[in-house]
């Protein structure tokens, strides 16, 4: 690990590059490049020759450094097996990126700090697979330049024309926002936008953006808006009308499922006997909200409200129907 005295690591490669080439090294040229004191580039030099043990000789008459012998392989980063598996699992995480202007600069960030690693430690991440696995799920790839537009509306506050197929119309049509903050839910991206059409904040996946034009005109984001307050009451990306304290209770099997993982920053746990639970919650009532629940169920109940209830129970009743058949009406 280098000690806290090292100096900055990229005046140090730099520097090391340049006597490699043979080139002869005045600790000018390093105050010069990095626009620090000749003092500091003097302090640089040093710790080359005494810390990391670079033959690096110095010509008082000509004021030069020069390279004596060969470079051997410096050590200049040791990590720990822990520290190896967290850049494995970086470079999965990498895939949320695909498709946004951050990725190219990402990807050579990644590769930048694995050159950086001895050769003793370096590994190919490809070469975990065999033991590690990282699933995020099918995620959307949002197009690159649609991405970085997105952004530079929001940036430079100019209102946004955007070509939007909703999912839940299967409609497309022309919208006219104003980009207040871009998010990533679930490994897929999203910006919260004033929709002129709607008169209210709406969330659009950036990956259902099909077209955007950057206007010239200008907007202001309300002082008012708070994200974190926009999002407080939502279960997912959904958001409902009106917040609600939701109440279920699920059994002892599912229970144990629901206790590690904290569902929503309102979430509350009521421990019952027998090894059930009651889960409450402070959320908009939301069609994402059912579906969480029915993917439970008989493990699950709703108790409150009276209309998520009723919700729940239409939805069951209606997929329980098709198997509402006479044992000699099935064949095979």
């Amino acid at each position: 690990m280098l000690p806290a005295r090292c100096p900055p690591l990229r005046r140090l490669l730099w520097a090391l590059q340049r006597l490699k080439s043979g080139k002869p090294l005045r600790a000018t040229d390093l105050a010069r490049e990095f626009e620090v004191a000749v003092r500091t580039a003097y302090r640089d030099l040093d710790f080359l020759r005494d810390e990391w043990r670079a033959h690096v000789e110095y010509d008082h008459h000509k004021g030069t450094y020069t390279l004596t012998e060969p470079l051997a392989n410096l050590p200049l980063v040791t990590i720990s097996q822990g520290e190896l598996i967290a850049i494995y699992f970086a470079e999965k995480i990498l895939r949320q990126y695909r498709g946004t202007p951050f990725e190219a600069d990402l990807a050579s960030a990644f590769s930048k700090i694995q050159r950086l690693l001895p050769e003793e430690v370096k590994v190919a991440p490809e070469s975990l697979d065999a033991y590690l696995s990282l699933d995020l799920g099918p995620l959307h790839t949002p197009d690159a330049a649609v991405f970085r537009d997105v952004l530079v509306a929001l940036r430079r506050r100019r209102r946004a024309l955007v070509r939007y197929q909703s999912l839940s119309s299967g409609r497309t049509t022309e919208r006219r926002i104003h980009p207040y903050h871009v998010f990533n839910l679930r490994g897929n991206w999203y910006v919260a936008a004033w929709d002129d059409s709607r008169k209210a904040v709406r969330d659009f996946a950036i990956h259902r953006i099909r077209r955007i034009t950057v206007m010239t005109d200008a907007y202001e984001i309300p002082r008012g808006f708070d994200f974190r307050k926009y999002t407080a009451e939502s279960f997912g990306i959904e958001k409902g009308t009106r917040a609600a304290e939701v109440v279920i209770r699920f059994g002892p099997r599912q229970a144990r499922w629901i206790r590690e993982r904290k569902w929503h920053r309102s979430a509350r746990i009521q421990e019952e006997i027998g090894g059930g639970l009651v889960l409450r919650l402070r959320v908009g009532e939301t069609s994402e909200l059912r579906r969480w629940v029915l993917q439970f169920g008989a493990e699950a109940e709703v108790l409150r409200p009276a209309s998520l209830r009723r919700a729940v129970a239409e939805e069951l009743r209606a997929a329980a129907a098709p198997y509402r058949v006479r044992p000699r009406d099935l064949k095979g």
